[in-house]
């Protein structure tokens, strides 16, 4: 990120560090994760773009919310592929009726 922005003429208008899901709640405040916490106030960089940020940052407000709403109503099976195939996580392994927020 640092040289992108550094670089002679500016090449990038920004440069972000993006988490598209918080495993840890819905609010920036929630994150936990001690390793990106050494670079990064993972809670007030404006570079910082989690979850809702993140979605609404590249597709316009309301992104995240639309989104959520339609991996719910797809249903366990399909919500289990996007947890391990888009998400890069698994998912959570109590995820009887559970529903992404």
């Amino acid at each position: 990120m640092f040289k992108l922005r550094a670089m002679d003429g500016s090449p990038v208008d920004g440069a972000y560090y993006a988490l598209p899901y918080n495993p840890y709640g819905p609010r920036k405040e929630d994150y936990q994760w001690s390793f990106p916490k050494r670079w990064f106030d993972m809670c007030n960089d404006p570079c910082v773009l989690i979850g809702n940020e993140f979605w609404d940052f590249i597709g316009g407000e309301g992104t995240y919310t639309n989104f959520i709403h339609e991996v719910n109503q797809l249903g366990k099976e399909y919500q289990e592929r996007i947890y391990r195939e888009f998400l890069c996580i698994e998912p959570p392994v109590d995820s009887g009726g559970y529903r992404l927020k």
